[in-house]
C-alpha cells in the first residue's frame, strides 16, 4: 500500500556534493553580478537599453530575491529526508556525595561515695565520621527511523516546489527587464515630447516677432500681439512641465537600475522592433507553451497533491530502530562499574488521533480544488493578456500611419498661412490655432511612436518570450 522507494547511492552522494558546492556556486554568481554590474555601467554620459538591460540583471533585488528563494527551494528535499535520517544523542552525568556525623561520647566511672556506688563523668569524647563517594554515567542513543510514509510525498513536493522557484526567478526576470525598456521609453519619450516644446517655442516666438513688426508698420492690431504673446507664455510653461516630467522619468529609470541619484546620463535610442504581428493564435499557442506564471499554477496543483499525500501518509506506520548503550562507575567506600545497552524496534501505528488527521485531509482535498480553478484563472488572463497585447500593436500600426500624415499635413498647412499671414491674407488666429494643431499632432505622433515601441515589446512579454536569450543565460541549473 505504501511502497519504500529506494535511492542509489550514487544518488545520495551526488547530491550531498551538490549542496557542498552551494556555497561555491554562490560566490562565483556574485562576482558574475560584480562583473556584469561594471560592464553595465554609463559610459560617456550615455545609456543604451542593452546596458540597461544588463545593469538590472547584475543589481536589481527583486531578481535577488526570487534567487535566494530558490537557494531556500534547494533545501526542502533535503528537509524531507532528514525525517529518515538518524538520530544520536549522548548524555552523562556525574554525581558526587560527601556525607559527615560528628557525636560527642560521654565517659563516665563508678566512685564509691559514702559505701554507695555512684556514676561520675570523667571525659567528653568527640566522633566524627565521613562517607565520600561519586557516580559518574554516560550514555548513547541512536536512532534509525526505518519507514516513514510521510517522507516521500515530502520531498516530491520539495522537488516540485525547486522547479516552480526556478519559473518564478525566470518571470521575474521577464518582468523586470520589460519594466526597464518601458521606463526607458518613457525617458525617450519625455525627451522627445521635451524637443517638440522646444520646437514649438520657437516658432511662437517668430509668431510673435512677425506680429510685432507688423503692427510697428499699422500693418495688424495689438490684439495680435497680445494672442502672440499669451500663445508663447503658454508653450513656455508647457516646456518648463514636460521638462520636469523628464527628470522624474530620468530618475525613475536610474533608481530601478540603482544608480547613484547623482548620476547624470542621456538615453540612447535603441533600433526599431521588428512590427511583424503574427496570428493571435500562434501567439496564445506560445503563450500556453511558454509562460512561466501558468507552469507555476500547474505545479501548485501538484504541489496541493504532495502535501494531501503526506497527510495520507501520516495513517501509516512508523518503524524507529533505537540503540542505546550507557556506562556508569560509582566510587567511594566501594566502587563499582556497570555497562548496558539495549536494541529495540519499534513500530507506532496511528489508529485515531482525535479527528485533525481527517479533517487536515478534507482541507487538503478542497484546496486541490481551489488551486486547479486558480490555474484555470490564470489561463484566462494568459488569454486576456495575450489578445490585448495583439488589438493594442494592431491598433498602433494604423494609428501611426495617421498620424504621420496628419503631422504631414499640419506642417504644410502652418507653412501655408504663415506666409498668407506675412503677405496679410491669413488672421493671426488662423495661424496660431494652426500652429496648436501642429504641436498636438508632433505630440501625439511623440507619444504612440514610443508606444508602439512598447507594445511590440509587451507582446513578447505576454507570451513568455521576451528577452529569451538573456533569461536562459541567467537560469541557475
Amino acid at each position: 500500500m505504501f511502497p519504500r522507494p529506494s535511492f542509489p547511492p550514487s544518488y545520495f552522494v551526488s547530491t550531498l556534493v551538490a549542496l557542498l558546492a552551494l556555497p561555491a556556486m554562490h560566490a562565483v554568481a556574485e562576482r558574475v553580478s560584480e562583473k556584469a554590474a561594471d560592464k553595465a555601467t554609463v559610459t560617456g554620459g550615455t545609456l543604451t537599453l542593452e546596458q540597461a538591460y544588463d545593469r538590472a540583471l547584475a543589481t536589481d533585488q527583486t531578481i535577488r530575491i526570487a534567487y535566494w528563494e530558490i537557494r531556500k527551494a534547494n533545501l526542502l528535499p533535503w528537509s524531507a529526508l532528514a525525517k529518515l535520517g538518524p538520530q544520536i544523542t549522548a548524555s552523562g552525568s556525574y554525581n558526587r556525595h560527601d556525607h559527615g556525623t560528628r557525636s560527642t561520647i560521654v565517659q563516665t566511672d563508678t566512685v564509691l561515695i559514702d559505701g554507695v556506688s555512684t556514676p561520675v563523668v570523667t571525659s567528653f569524647v568527640d566522633v566524627t565520621n565521613h562517607a565520600r563517594g561519586g557516580v559518574g554515567e554516560a550514555s548513547i542513543t541512536y536512532t534509525q527511523p526505518l519507514i516513514d510514509f510521510t517522507v516521500f510525498p515530502a520531498f516530491r513536493f520539495g522537488t516540485l516546489s525547486k522547479v516552480s522557484t526556478r519559473y518564478q526567478h525566470q518571470f521575474t526576470i521577464r518582468e523586470t527587464l520589460f519594466g526597464v525598456a518601458s521606463a526607458f521609453y518613457e525617458v525617450l519619450k519625455q525627451q522627445r515630447l521635451v524637443e517638440v516644446d522646444r520646437e514649438t517655442l520657437r516658432l511662437t516666438n517668430q509668431q510673435l516677432d512677425l506680429a510685432q513688426k507688423r503692427a510697428n508698420v499699422g500693418e495688424v492690431t495689438r490684439a495680435d500681439v497680445l494672442r502672440a504673446t499669451v500663445t508663447v507664455e503658454q508653450a513656455r510653461q508647457q516646456l518648463v512641465q514636460d521638462e520636469g516630467v523628464l527628470d522624474i522619468d530620468r530618475n525613475t529609470l536610474a533608481n530601478i537600475l540603482n544608480f547613484a541619484p547623482d548620476t547624470h546620463f542621456s538615453v540612447v535610442e535603441p533600433p526599431d522592433y521588428p512590427s511583424a504581428l503574427p496570428m493571435f493564435t500562434d501567439l496564445l499557442s506560445r503563450a500556453y507553451g511558454h509562460r512561466e506564471d501558468l507552469k507555476v499554477a500547474d505545479l501548485a496543483v501538484d504541489q496541493d497533491v504532495a502535501r494531501r499525500n503526506q497527510i495520507v501518509g501520516t495513517y501509516g506506520p512508523k518503524v524507529v530502530a533505537q540503540l542505546d548503550a550507557s556506562r556508569a562507575h560509582s566510587s567511594g567506600s566501594s566502587t563499582n562499574s556497570t555497562n548496558d545497552w539495549d536494541a529495540v524496534v519499534s513500530v507506532q501505528v496511528p489508529i485515531f488521533t482525535g479527528g485533525q488527521r481527517e479533517v487536515d485531509l478534507l482541507t487538503a482535498n478542497r484546496q486541490i480544488e481551489q488551486t486547479k480553478l486558480e490555474r484555470d484563472k490564470t489561463a484566462k488572463t494568459v488569454e486576456v493578456d495575450v489578445k490585448n497585447a495583439w488589438v493594442t500593436v494592431r491598433t498602433l500600426q494604423q494609428t501611426l500611419k495617421a498620424l504621420h500624415a496628419q503631422v504631414v499635413a499640419a506642417e504644410q498647412g502652418y507653412h501655408d498661412l504663415e506666409i498668407q499671414y506675412r503677405a496679410g491674407t491669413a488672421t493671426s488666429v488662423d495661424v496660431l490655432t494652426s500652429l496648436h494643431d501642429l504641436n498636438d499632432a508632433r505630440k501625439d505622433l511623440a507619444v504612440q511612436t514610443y508606444g508602439f515601441q512598447v507594445a511590440l515589446r509587451n507582446l513578447e512579454q505576454v507570451t513568455g518570450t521576451f528577452q529569451e536569450a538573456r533569461v536562459q543565460r541567467s537560469k541557475i541549473p
